[in-house]
């Protein structure tokens, strides 16, 4: 955790390493040059400086001199990066619901790069408007429009479209952020804003799911609170969501990764009112309440990502936390749907 300075997820700058990749590129030394640990990528809890960030972005737009490096970024950008935040945003009601939980919870992703809604007549502006970024403000500036759209379109109706984008930077010379955004794009403006029809933004999205909802917000906001305070418990959960795939980490494993020892470990959660083994349970049953969501995951799959061996164990489990079975679960979240 960086204290006293921006910061950003770290998980959140997998999209870099993918498009370095991609480049061909050693990502390694590109990350290291700026005092980056790439190692961190994989941790779910770690933060990066923003200062450290910026001059990434910044040393990789002009190296390559990608001046839409931005755009292309977004394009690496994959929904588990952001863990629970993502698919929560992808389940509210509305586009206007998601733009406002996402500036909610914006501070998990990075606290030095804000954004805000506007709101005049007809028409709803996100704008971005980072306090920090100084170097790679309009790499970070497309980028986040970028992403934030493409984000948007998995759960949106077909018909929404931004009305305009507006950017600070000049027009560069290739059309690749025009073109990959498929909206109108107007450059060298005094701020960096994507604008919506209010009465489009509104409209249902086909994703929009309650049950995720109020099974993901009580853990995002536990987990916003652990960005303010450091509260263990949601270093812990951190931890759990990034290995609960292959398998479910013992207490001294979490407390290995927590550089602490599983007596401390025990101490801290104890002052919380909490214990390693509800923080798992806690911890598995929304993200098993979140996957059932999704009917393309079967729920064998979804017992084998919240870290059960067999789909009889993950069963019981789910019957011990709720009541019902995985599938009736799923049942009475489609009937809720379409009712």
């Amino acid at each position: 955790m960086i204290q006293g300075t921006y910061s950003v997820l770290a998980t959140h700058l997998r999209m870099v390493l993918r498009w370095l990749e991609a480049q061909g590129e050693p990502a390694q030394q590109h990350f290291e040059r700026h005092g980056l640990d790439i190692n961190a990528l994989q941790q779910p809890r770690e933060r990066f400086c923003a200062e450290a960030v910026d001059a990434l972005l910044a040393d990789l737009r002009d190296q390559f001199q990608r001046p839409c490096l931005g755009t292309e970024l977004a394009e690496f950008h994959r929904l588990s990066d952001t863990h629970a935040l993502g698919i929560t945003l992808l389940a509210s009601d509305d586009g206007l619901a998601a733009l406002e939980r996402g500036l909610r919870y914006q501070r998990l992703l990075s606290t030095g790069a804000p954004m805000h809604l506007e709101e005049q007549k007809n028409q709803v502006a996100l704008v971005f408007s980072p306090v920090t970024f100084q170097l790679s403000r309009d790499v970070l500036g497309t980028y986040m429009i970028a992403m934030i759209w493409r984000s948007m379109q998995m759960a949106a109706p077909p018909a929404l479209q931004p009305l305009k984008i507006e950017l600070a930077g000049p027009e560069p010379d290739n059309r690749h952020f025009e073109t990959a955004m498929g909206c109108k794009v107007v450059w060298s403006q005094n701020r960096t804003a994507m604008v919506f029809d209010k009465a489009q933004l509104q409209e249902p999205w086909h994703m929009r799911n309650s049950e995720i909802i109020r099974s993901n917000e009580p853990m995002l906001d536990n987990l916003l609170r652990s960005l303010k305070t450091g509260d263990i418990a949601g270093r812990v959960r951190w931890q759990l969501l990034d290995a609960l795939d292959e398998q479910l980490p013992s207490e001294e494993a979490i407390a290995q990764a927590l550089h602490m020892s599983p007596r401390t470990l025990q101490r801290r959660l104890k002052s919380e009112n909490t214990s390693y083994g509800k923080v798992v349970q806690e911890t598995r049953m929304q993200l098993a309440q979140q996957l059932l969501a999704s009917p393309d995951v079967s729920a064998t799959e979804v017992g084998l990502a919240c870290g059960f061996s067999d789909a009889s164990a993950f069963t019981r489990a789910f019957k011990r936390w709720t009541g019902t079975t995985p599938s009736d679960y799923r049942s009475g979240m489609r009937e809720t749907a379409s009712s």
